[in-house]
């Protein structure tokens, strides 16, 4: 009953009751651990793989560069808008050209008509041939000689190139009679042609007698005719 008594441990006492010490959750820690590793592993993508970041100077050259690009871009779109607003214009006037065209032609239908009805009415050359004198008139006018001939070719197709030569016969005012070449009148025609003007007589000459020849490009004949001045 009086045996060695054991030690007893001291323990103090606490304000209040304890309570166990509290862990975080485990999946928390999980999370955490992979918000880390997704982080990582975004750095080493963009560090290993993607374009290195720019600087603040070239990213200021970038914006620079892009403010340049749309204004290029801009002056672009103005100058097609330009070049649209000239086509539609042409365009219109090509339009009203066509219209001014169709009705001269329209109104020139009845002159074509008329003068093929008065090519078939006029006599032919007696000489005939594929390019013919239909007719002809001269006068004596003011020291000149004033000439008209109708001039007609069977087959226009192709331009015809060529001169109209007068060989003259007349009288001077001494009464010497002279026969004279005028200077060849240059001819560009198709199936039809008026030709008219005045050339002068030298030394008051007065024509009585008229000789046209028409001349090809080669100097050949393809036409002649003798027709009387009319005073």
């Amino acid at each position: 009953m009086f045996g060695r008594s054991k030690p007893v441990p001291f323990k103090p006492y606490a304000l209040g009751p304890t309570k166990p010490a509290r862990r975080m959750p485990r999946w928390l820690v999980w999370l955490l651990i992979g918000m880390v590793l997704g982080v990582a592993a975004v750095l080493f993508v963009q560090q290993k793989y993607l374009p290195p970041r720019l600087s603040a100077h070239e990213s200021q050259q970038l914006q620079a560069r892009l403010a340049q690009l749309d204004s290029a871009l801009s002056q672009s779109q103005t100058q097609l808008a330009q070049a649209n607003d000239t086509i539609r214009a042409q365009q219109a006037e090509r339009e009203r050209l066509a219209g001014e065209l169709e009705r001269a032609q329209a109104a020139l239908q009845p002159l074509k008509n008329d003068l093929a009805l008065l090519q078939e009415v006029l006599p032919p050359d007696p000489r005939g041939g594929e390019l013919q004198i239909r007719a002809g008139r001269f006068y004596n006018r003011d020291e000149g000689l004033s000439y008209h001939l109708v001039l007609t070719r069977e087959k226009g197709d192709k331009p015809f190139k060529g001169t109209v030569n007068f060989a003259v016969e007349g009288r001077y005012p001494n009464g010497r009679s002279a026969t004279i070449t005028l200077e060849p009148i240059a001819l560009d025609m198709t199936r039809y042609e008026n030709v008219q003007g005045v050339v002068p007589l030298p030394d008051g000459l007065h024509a009585s007698q008229i000789t046209t020849r028409i001349l090809d490009g080669n100097e050949r004949m393809q036409a002649m005719r003798v027709i009387n001045s009319r005073n």
